[in-house]
């Protein structure tokens, strides 16, 4: 969702090109969209917005009432569709209107988590790492990917490559780093929400060059 398929086959070779342009093994490195963009619906803790949640704003509510019409709230989606809060131009908690919903790439890979594991411990040692930082470890606690400012530090072209394709499709893009076994199994954790492998996933290979 989101892009033309000329314009995801240009971003996925582009990604592999920062991940591994020489390298002899790429199937060391996995890569697998998740989010709403890959599944066009978001996971099941993110609900269908109601008519309770737009009160005050007038012009999401006049957009759903467009969409919805009469439908019933037992014959709505259970779940928010991709880029549905940013197109009925609703607002958040804050007063300021929902973006783009992001795509989410997760790239598992051990040799580039040792890659960051390096940079964490020469930032932590040179005092370079924020409070922030410290306090939620090399690995998140809650959704267990590797510290964004680890990786962003290790791989600055991943990063460079993350906002070129930010502005060219008008849509964050948020690369989250893993070990080669993947985000781990929470299907029986808190709501429920996991990440881990699943046949079902959409694995991004790199495109033979013509």
């Amino acid at each position: 969702m989101g892009t033309t398929p000329h314009q995801f086959k240009r971003m996925s070779a582009s990604l592999f090109q920062v991940l591994c342009s020489a390298c002899e093994r790429p199937q060391d490195y996995d890569v697998r969209l998740q989010g709403s963009w890959a599944f066009f619906f978001s996971g099941r803790h993110k609900d269908f917005p109601t008519e309770r949640d737009l009160a005050g704003q007038p012009v999401a509510t006049a957009r759903f009432q467009e969409w919805m019409g009469s439908t019933p709230p037992a014959e709505r989606p259970a779940r928010r569709p991709f880029d549905a809060l940013h197109k009925l131009g609703m607002l958040d908690e804050n007063g300021k209107p929902f973006g783009p919903s992001d795509g989410d790439f997760h790239i598992s890979s051990d040799l580039m988590v040792a890659e960051a594991r390096a940079k964490w411990d020469e930032l932590k040692s040179a005092g370079k790492l924020s409070d922030e930082d410290i306090r939620k470890g090399f690995i998140h606690q809650k959704y267990s990917f590797v510290n964004r400012t680890a990786v962003r530090e290790a791989f600055p072209d991943l990063e460079k490559w993350s906002t070129v394709w930010e502005e060219r499709l008008g849509r964050p893009i948020a690369p989250s780093l893993f070990p080669s076994s993947g985000p781990p199994d929470k299907s029986q954790e808190g709501n429920g929400v996991s990440t881990h492998y699943r046949d079902s996933d959409w694995v991004v290979t790199n495109p033979p060059k013509h």
